[in-house]
C-alpha cells in the first residue's frame, strides 16, 4: 500500500514539472469535474494549482467569459410519465433509472462534449431518479420532482442533488400541489447585503427548500430543512382569488429572503411575495409593486444587487430596477425604467405549433436572463450592458421539447467553487 501510495506521487510529481500548457492538456483529458476534484486533494503542489484562478480557466478555455462561464448545460427529461397503472407497473419493476433526465452541454462545458444522464454524475440508489422530471437549479443544486412507486398517492415526492459533489436528498412527500419553490444553501441566511455569491463554501451546500404550496384554494409557504430533514408547520400567505403567482415558479433568493412575483389579475398590479431563509418557520410579506403588470414579467437581480422586473415583450424587454434599498421606498420614482431592444437578428422558426410558445426566458445569472428559442438557438441577454449574444445552437433533444418537459438551465461557477471548496484546506494545509 505504501509502495502504490509513494508511486502515485512521484507520478504526480513528474506531472507537475512538465510545462504549464503540456499540463492543461493532460488534466483536460481527466473527463470529469468530479475527477479534478479528487485529484487536487492528492497534495498540496496540486491544491496550490487548483485554488489558482488563472489555472483554472486555463483548464476549460472553450467554455466563454462573463455570463457565459457559468453556463453549463441544460437538464431535461426526455420520457413523458403517465401515471396509468401499466407505466406504474412498469416503474415498480424498474430497479435502475432507465429513463433519468438528461444534461446537455453548452459548447466548451467543463462537464463534458455530450449528453449523459443525470446518474453519470449522482447515485441512482435503485432508481430513484427514473422518470424525474427536473424544475429548477440553482448554484449547482437541482431540485426535480421524482416519480412515485405506486399509483395510489397523490403526495409531491421531491428531489435534490448537485451533479458536481454527487450530493443528494430525497426529501419526505408533501400532500398538497407544488405552486412555486425555492432552493436555499448554506450560505444565503449572511447574504444581506445583495452580492451574489457570498464568499462562502455553503453557497454550494444545499440547506434548506421553500415550497409554496395550493391546499384548499389557498397559498401555503412550507419549509423543509436539510439539517433536520423535516418540515415545518405549513403558513398561509395568500387567500385572495385575484392575486396569484405569475413568471417563473422558481423563487429569486436575494437578500436573506425567497421572493416571488405575483399578479393582481384584476387590477393589473405586481406584487412581491416574500419569505425569509434560514428560520424554522416559513415567515412571509406582501409588497406592493409601483410597477404595472405587462408582456411576461420575471423578476431578477442587477449585477449590482438590485431587485429588477423584466417585463418581456415580443421585440423588447422593459426592465425597472429598484433604486432604494430592500424594504424602502416603493414609490414609482423610487424605480429607473430602462428600454432593451430584442436584436431582429435573433431568428424565430418560419413554423411552429401554436400550442407552445416560441421562446422561454429565465432569470440567469445576475443582470442577465437566458432565453430558448425552440427550435433555433439559446441566447444570454445582459440587463445592463443590452447586449443579447447567443451561447449554443438548440439542438433537437431542447427543439422537439414538449411543455410538460421544459428544460432547466444548469450554471454554476466552477473556477469559484473550486477556490471556495479547496481554500480552507488548502490554508489549513499550509499552516
Amino acid at each position: 500500500m505504501a509502495d502504490a501510495a509513494a508511486k502515485t506521487r512521484r507520478s504526480m510529481d513528474g506531472i507537475a514539472a512538465l510545462p504549464e500548457d503540456v499540463i492543461l492538456q493532460v488534466l483536460s483529458r481527466v473527463g470529469t469535474v468530479k475527477g479534478l476534484f479528487m485529484l487536487a486533494v492528492t497534495c498540496r503542489r496540486w491544491l496550490r494549482r487548483f485554488t489558482d484562478p488563472a489555472f483554472l480557466r486555463g483548464l476549460c478555455p472553450g467554455q466563454g467569459v462573463g455570463h457565459r462561464a457559468r453556463f453549463l448545460g441544460f437538464f431535461f427529461q426526455q420520457t413523458s410519465f403517465d401515471r396509468c397503472g401499466r407505466m406504474m407497473d412498469t416503474r415498480m419493476m424498474q430497479h435502475t433509472s432507465v429513463f433519468a433526465p438528461t444534461f446537455l452541454p453548452a459548447p466548451g462545458s467543463p462537464l463534458g462534449p455530450k449528453a449523459c444522464a443525470l446518474t453519470s454524475f449522482v447515485a441512482d440508489d435503485d432508481g430513484t431518479f427514473n422518470y424525474a422530471q427536473p424544475l429548477a437549479a440553482r448554484r449547482g443544486i437541482v431540485l426535480m420532482q421524482l416519480v412515485p412507486r405506486t399509483l395510489a398517492t397523490t403526495r409531491q415526492l421531491l428531489g435534490l442533488c448537485n451533479p458536481i459533489t454527487g450530493e443528494r436528498h430525497v426529501i419526505p412527500p408533501l400532500e398538497c400541489s407544488v405552486y412555486g419553490y425555492a432552493i436555499i444553501t448554506a450560505a444565503d441566511s449572511g447574504d444581506l447585503d445583495g452580492k451574489q455569491p457570498p464568499s462562502l463554501p455553503g453557497c454550494f451546500a444545499f440547506s434548506q427548500l421553500l415550497l409554496a404550496t395550493v391546499q384548499n384554494l389557498g397559498v401555503y409557504l412550507n419549509s423543509y430543512s436539510a439539517a433536520t430533514r423535516s418540515w415545518s408547520a405549513p403558513t398561509l400567505c395568500l387567500d385572495s382569488p385575484h392575486i396569484s403567482l405569475v413568471g417563473e415558479r422558481f423563487a429569486v433568493v436575494h437578500q436573506g429572503a425567497a421572493h416571488w412575483l405575483c399578479i393582481d389579475r384584476v387590477h393589473h398590479l405586481l406584487y412581491k411575495l416574500s419569505a425569509e431563509v434560514g428560520t424554522s418557520m416559513a415567515r412571509f410579506s406582501m409588497t406592493k409593486l409601483p410597477v404595472r403588470a405587462g408582456g411576461s414579467p420575471l423578476l431578477c437581480v442587477s449585477r449590482d444587487g438590485k431587485l429588477s422586473i423584466a417585463c418581456v415583450y415580443l421585440v423588447h424587454v422593459t426592465v425597472w430596477t429598484q433604486q432604494g434599498g430592500e424594504g424602502g421606498d416603493v414609490t414609482p420614482a423610487a424605480w429607473l425604467r430602462t428600454v432593451i431592444r430584442i436584436p431582429t437578428a435573433v431568428p424565430y422558426p418560419k413554423y411552429h405549433p401554436l400550442s407552445q410558445p416560441l421562446e422561454k426566458w429565465f432569470n440567469f445569472n445576475m443582470g442577465s436572463l437566458l432565453v430558448l428559442y425552440r427550435s433555433s438557438a439559446i441566447f444570454i441577454l445582459d440587463l445592463e450592458k443590452k447586449v443579447m449574444e447567443k451561447v449554443m445552437d438548440c439542438l433537437g433533444p431542447l427543439s422537439n421539447d414538449k411543455l410538460s418537459r421544459t428544460p432547466v438551465a444548469y450554471e454554476m461557477d466552477l473556477v469559484e467553487f473550486f477556490v471556495l471548496q479547496l481554500g480552507g484546506l488548502c490554508r489549513s494545509l499550509l499552516e
